[in-house]
C-alpha cells in the first residue's frame, strides 16, 4: 500500500470514529445513505413504544432517528450520546425543532454520559461496536441504565465485510457475532435474536464498499 493511500485510510478511519469539520459533516450525510436500512432494522428490533426513554449511541447527524421521535410521542424521551461536537450540534439542528418527544443531546463519551441507573427502556447504536475497546464494560454500563425488561439493539457490518476495507486497519475493533453475543449473555441478558441482510454496494470517498448488516438484540431479564 502506498503512503498516500495509507494516509487517506487513516484520515477516513478517524472521521468515521469521530466526524469533525466540513469533511465530517459531509461524510455523515453520505453514511446516512449506507446506514438507512440497518438503522431502521435496528430501531425495529428495539421495539420502541410511545412514552419510553430511548438512548442512541453515536447518532451521527441524527437524521436516521427522525421517525423514532414520532414513535415516542410527547411523553417519550430520546437521548442521543455523541462525542463529536459537530455531530452533536447537527443532531440539535436537525431534530430539535421537529422532535415530537423530549430530546436530550449529550456531547460526550458514553462512559461519561449522565444517564440515571434503571431509567432507560431501550438502547441502540449502529456501527459503534468497532470503536469500543471493552464491550463487556460497555454492556455492563448499559445494564445499569436499563430498566428490567429493557432492550439493546446493535447494528453493524459483518467482520468479513469490514476486514476487506483497508481503512479498518486504523483503530477499528472487529469482532465476530459469537464474541458479541457472549459478552451480552455474560452480563445476564437474554438474546432476542439476530437479523442479517445485504444491499447494493456503495461508494465512500472513492472506495467501493459492500453493504451487509447484522443486527443483534438482547433483553435485560
Amino acid at each position: 500500500m502506498s503512503t498516500e493511500n495509507n494516509d487517506d485510510d487513516r484520515k477516513l478511519a478517524a472521521q468515521l470514529s469521530n466526524p469533525e469539520g466540513e469533511q465530517g459533516i459531509a461524510l455523515a450525510s453520505n453514511m446516512n445513505k449506507a446506514n438507512a436500512l440497518v438503522t431502521a432494522c435496528t430501531i425495529d428490533c428495539l421495539i420502541p413504544e410511545a412514552g419510553q426513554n430511548i438512548v442512541e449511541i453515536g447518532p451521527g447527524n441524527g437524521m436516521l432517528s427522525f421517525s423514532l421521535t414520532y414513535t415516542l410521542e410527547g411523553d417519550g424521551h430520546y437521548q442521543a450520546i455523541e462525542r463529536s461536537a459537530d455531530m452533536a450540534q447537527q443532531v440539535k439542528d436537525n431534530l430539535a425543532e421537529y422532535a415530537e418527544c423530549q430530546m436530550t443531546v449529550h456531547n460526550e463519551d458514553c462512559f461519561d454520559a449522565p444517564i440515571d441507573d434503571g431509567s432507560v427502556d431501550g438502547i441502540f447504536g449502529v456501527n459503534i461496536i468497532y470503536f469500543i475497546e471493552d464491550i463487556t464494560a460497555l454492556f455492563t454500563l448499559f445494564d445499569r441504565w436499563l430498566k428490567p425488561g429493557g432492550r439493546v439493539a446493535l447494528g453493524m457490518r459483518t467482520s468479513d465485510t469490514m476486514k476487506a476495507q483497508s481503512f479498518t486497519q486504523h483503530g477499528f475493533k472487529l469482532r465476530e457475532k459469537a464474541e458479541i453475543e457472549e459478552a451480552m449473555t455474560a452480563v445476564g441478558w437474554r438474546l432476542s435474536g439476530s437479523e442479517y441482510f445485504e444491499e447494493d454496494d456503495i461508494e465512500l470517498d472513492g472506495k467501493k464498499i459492500k453493504v451487509d448488516a447484522l443486527v443483534l438484540s438482547a433483553q435485560k431479564v
